[in-house]
């Protein structure tokens, strides 16, 4: 609504803002368009009201200069201004709440459509602007009228307000008001019966019959009329103390007082105001100090006006400290609340619930349950039907949900919005403000928990000269739980509000959350929590479904399961209390275990957890077997500097221990992180090192030795030695029945074999390994042999099928969690397609698996991709490009595997053959014609001879290029068929 600084004021005195219009005539042009804002008034009706009928001779220019005039006097009204319509009209174009008359119109369609208590202060507002008489100072016919027309509407205003305001109980408040007006309106009958209304139930009665007689001599007098029958009846009605005059019983509004500075939720009071339109029960449930009392009672204060039965609410004290308030007891005060005494209430509960319902029942009741323990100790107490009965707990109340169709209101943490809107109202915009960033940091140290939230903002406010950077560092120095306390108040604090939820736990889940608590990571898988219970499975997961009951535990998705913050250090505690220190090394140890025989599994779900362990952990002797699920993550080329930090830390607890088995394992897994970084020279010769702690331990571990060394020589560029490698650890995996190891390293190996040519070989141990079956083999094991499947043909030559079966792995890949095994199929698809003459979709390939290695932080694995894509490049003629992608690669990568650089000089011989550059090209083909001699690799070792005899032709030497293309053609390795055809 607009000041009156900037609004037209009809009703009274004609003015603008607050200048009065002195000139009748004036004000009255301006009063007929203000009547019809936005509608065209013609010149012929303007005149007519204006001068009644006698208008002066030069009319339309006095009529001008009127509109000039109070065009300028509107200026101030933003958007008002008066324009002509059409050439024999004016129109005012102004909001017509600008206009006081239009305003009250307004006020009074909201207040009818309003509640009770809405309705009221509409009411209130339209009284004040709505004044005494209006058009003052007009004279004349229409002004007349139309001041009768407006005088008949403010009275109809005036007898709804007073009206709703007896209604609410008001008389009182406001029988002085009633007593003027009627004296000013001394024949109004609705104001009369209003008045002596008022009188009556203000303890008043005869004065209520005295004004009667006054109206009644009025009428008689003045009118010759006597009172209307509705006046004659109330008359009566008053003289017999009709009690029907007496208003009824003032609905109950039991409700605690509204949380000052409520803070967001914004989501869970719509659901509330859908629910109670659409359900009549709603659960609102979720972790203690979540604030779910809160956002009852203050949805419940919205409300009042919807609900005309009352507001009811009692705390059934389901998780206090006080005694659990049995059904009975609460149905009897919420029956007493509904003014039935407190003997009609009968002692039997299903009698008792059965009288409630009765009583509620189209009655409009809001019952607020707060702190139910339970779905039994609600159902009693269930109103009856056309009421809304929200129920709070801890508890998931999943029974009220499957039986009593309540809608569930989950309340969780707030968000980081809603918490720094709650820190903010409690400390002030300037004091949150200035220390922002530390001010989040206090939100994430009470994980956004509205309870302690409030508790660290109370104690920041009682002392406002100590920075929230003070408060943050004692929190994250000294215990949280102590710190988030309000000395005095048991209530006030975060640890008594999580130990009301654990003392009603039965033994089991108590033991059950205990050990959670020590547990180290950010959630905890079901098999692992199975596996450090120290009970069997079934009683294990029903524990663990009570815990998600009582929300101190939550499961963000199926079979996995966290902690809030704040639950989390007081499980640790309860942890530390209850389990004794065997029981506690015993249960570390059982983790320890979980994690490393799961060490060959995807890594995904695990590693957050694992490296956050490992930081917990990072003292215990048995640290390795933490370490070494991270293999994977090696595997996909990513936190590789991270990883090997651990490993070494590891490596020393071990050497420590003198534990030879987790000593030769950290050893192996410190040689794979320097063959990611390229250092292939350190991965042989740690690989080497790992080989001989392996000879005095099993033949797992030397078969682990064996292949894994077989993978640096690989990189080292020695083949040879790379397949005798492989071949002892295959044959040692076999021998001793180790399957799992029988088939990574197979695939390792075949890709060795079949660059030495030794097809039959390679096809040999994949035949065996596919010889385990279908029951031995998962789904990684059957990607690993298509894979070697389609790297026998492709070397063969046989390009279609080797793609078939790249395919086949492919399609494995889709569907696995080892992240790395999909780019390796598409390394294969790509270089299938490359030697097969389809370089433009190898471009393609390659160009999405660097993506790939992108988006995944592969950042150890992107130079070697980007190698392989440069290659195609060249293929293509884009030798500038090519260049670039290599450039690139060794920013990315300085160090580069003594293997791979034959084939990075490879793609540089081909970039500068292609742009002319002979010399240097020359430079490059010779090492790479030397390196995979060396080897040796024959199909290389092929295209680097043919690098070599392009740069020699390029430098003019026809008899050079002639004797190394000689020597390219006696190689004629099947997979470079095309490339010799080209």
């Amino acid at each position: 609504m607009p000041p009156p600084s900037s609004r037209i004021r009809l009703l009274g005195p004609i003015t603008i803002g607050t200048t009065r219009l002195g000139a009748p005539k004036l004000a009255c042009v301006l009063a007929a368009l203000a009547l019809r804002p936005g509608t065209p008034v013609a010149q012929t009706e303007l005149i007519d009201r204006v001068w009644d009928g006698d208008p002066p001779d030069a009319v339309l220019n006095v009529l001008y200069s009127y509109v000039a005039r109070l065009r300028t006097a509107l200026k101030p009204i933003p958007g008002a201004a008066i324009r002509r319509a059409g050439s024999h009209g004016y129109v005012l174009d102004i909001e017509p709440d600008d206009v006081d008359l239009h305003a009250v119109r307004a006020l009074r369609e909201e207040a009818v459509a309003a509640g009770p208590t809405e309705a009221i202060e509409l009411w209130r507002q339209a009284s004040e602007l709505v004044g005494a008489e209006a058009l003052v100072g007009l004279s004349g016919r229409w002004a007349d009228e139309t001041r009768a027309a407006l005088a008949a509407e403010r009275l109809e205003l005036l007898t709804e307000r007073y009206t709703a305001e007896l209604d609410a109980g008001h008389h009182a408040a406001v029988l002085g008001e009633l007593a003027a007006l009627s004296e000013a309106e001394p024949l109004a009958e609705p104001l009369a019966e209003l008045l002596m209304l008022a009188y009556y139930r203000s303890g008043r009665p005869a004065d209520a019959l005295t004004h009667f007689e006054t109206i009644r001599v009025r009428l008689r007098d003045e009118l010759g009329a006597d009172p209307s029958q509705r006046l004659r009846d109330l008359h009566l009605q008053i003289l017999n103390q009709d009690p029907a005059l007496e208003l009824s019983a003032t609905a109950p509004i039991l409700l605690p007082s509204d949380i000052s500075g409520f803070t967001g939720r914004a989501a869970e009071l719509k659901a509330l105001d859908q629910y109670a339109e659409a359900a009549s029960l709603a659960a609102v449930v979720g972790p203690g100090g979540a604030g779910k009392t809160a956002l009852a009672v203050h949805w419940g204060h919205t409300m009042v006006d919807r609900f005309p039965g009352g507001l009811l609410y009692v705390n059934l004290r389901g998780f206090d400290e006080g005694e659990l308030v049995q059904p009975r007891d609460a149905i009897g005060r919420l029956l007493v609340a509904m003014n039935l005494p407190g003997e009609a209430v009968p002692d039997d509960v299903d009698a008792a619930a059965e009288l409630f319902r009765t009583t509620t029942a189209d009655r409009g009741v809001l019952v607020i349950l707060d702190n139910a323990r339970d779905a039994e100790q609600v159902r009693p107490l269930l109103p009856g039907k056309g009421c809304f009965t929200i129920v709070t707990s801890r508890d998931r109340l999943t029974g009220l949900i499957a039986l009593n169709d309540a809608r569930p209101v989950p309340v969780g943490t707030l968000d980081r919005p809603e918490a720094m809107e709650l820190l903010t109202r409690i400390l002030g915009a300037d004091r949150v403000h200035t220390e922002q960033e530390t001010a989040e940091r206090l939100a994430d140290l009470c994980g956004h928990l509205a309870l302690a939230l409030r508790i660290a903002a109370a104690h920041l406010a009682g002392e406002p000269n100590i920075r929230i950077a003070d408060y943050v560092d004692e929190l994250e120095r000294r215990d949280r739980l102590d710190v988030l306390a309000v000395d005095g108040d048991p209530s006030a604090t975060v640890t008594t509000n999580l130990e009301l939820s654990y003392r009603v736990l039965d033994q089991d889940t108590r033991d059950l959350f205990a050990r959670l608590g020590m547990l180290p990571g950010e959630d905890f898988a079901e098999e692992l929590i199975t596996s450090v219970s120290g009970a069997s499975e079934p009683d294990t997961l029903r524990a663990l479904r009570r815990l998600v009951t009582a929300h101190l535990i939550e499961q963000p998705r199926a079979r996995r399961y966290r902690m809030h913050d704040l639950v989390r250090l007081y499980a640790a505690r309860t942890g530390h209390r209850e389990l004794s220190e065997h029981d506690r090394s015993t249960l570390i140890d059982n983790f320890l275990d979980w994690h490393h025989d799961r060490a060959y599994q995807p890594i995904a779900d695990e590693e957050t957890n694992v490296f956050l362990a490992c930081e917990t952990l990072q003292d215990h002797p048995k640290l390795w077997r933490l370490v070494l699920p991270l293999r994977n993550t090696i595997n996909e080329w990513r936190f590789i500097n991270r990883v090997h930090r651990l490993i070494e830390v590891a490596a020393r607890r071990a050497e420590a221990a003198a534990d030879q088995v987790g000593l030769f394992r950290m050893t192996s897994m410190e040689a794979t992180v320097l063959r990611a970084n390229g250092d292939s020279d350190a991965a042989v010769e740690l690989g080497t090192r790992a080989l001989a702690l392996a000879e005095t331990l099993s033949d797992l571990e030397r078969t682990v030795a064996s292949g894994n060394l077989g993978i640096y020589l690989f990189d080292h560029g020695d083949l040879a030695g790379s397949a005798a490698a492989f071949l002892r650890g295959v044959d040692l995996a076999i021998a001793s029945g180790n399957s799992r190891s029988q088939l990574i390293f197979t695939s390792s190996m075949v890709q060795v074999l079949v660059r030495l040519g030794r097809f039959d070989q390679a096809e040999t141990y994949v035949r065996s390994a596919e010889a385990l079956g279908k029951t031995t083999l998962e789904s990684q094991d059957r990607l690993r042999l298509e894979l070697s499947t389609a790297e026998i043909q492709f070397n063969r030559g046989d390009f279609e099928r080797a793609m078939a079966a790249a395919d086949a792995a492919a399609a494995i890949a889709r569907g696995s969690s080892y992240g790395h095994l999909d780019l390796w199929c598409m390394q294969v698809q790509a270089q299938i397609l490359l030697h097969s003459g389809r370089a433009e979709e190898a471009r393609a390939v390659y160009e999405e698996e660097v993506r790939q290695a992108r988006s995944r932080k592969m950042v150890s694995y992107e130079p070697e991709v980007l190698s392989y894509l440069a290659g195609v490049l060249v293929e293509l003629g884009d030798y500038s490009g090519a260049g670039e992608l290599i450039a690139e690669a060794r920013r990315k990568q300085p160090n580069v595997a003594r293997g791979f650089q034959a084939f990075v000089n490879l793609v540089l011989a081909g970039v500068h053959n292609g742009l002319g550059e002979f010399e240097t090209a020359l430079a490059h083909a010779t090492e790479a014609v030397t390196g995979y001699a060396a080897m040796p690799w024959p199909a290389r070792h092929e295209l680097a001879l043919v690098a070599l005899a392009d740069a020699y032709a390029g430098l003019g030497d026809p008899e050079a290029a002639r004797q190394h293309q000689v020597l390219a053609d006696q190689i004629a390795a099947p997979v470079n068929q095309l490339r010799r055809q080209r």
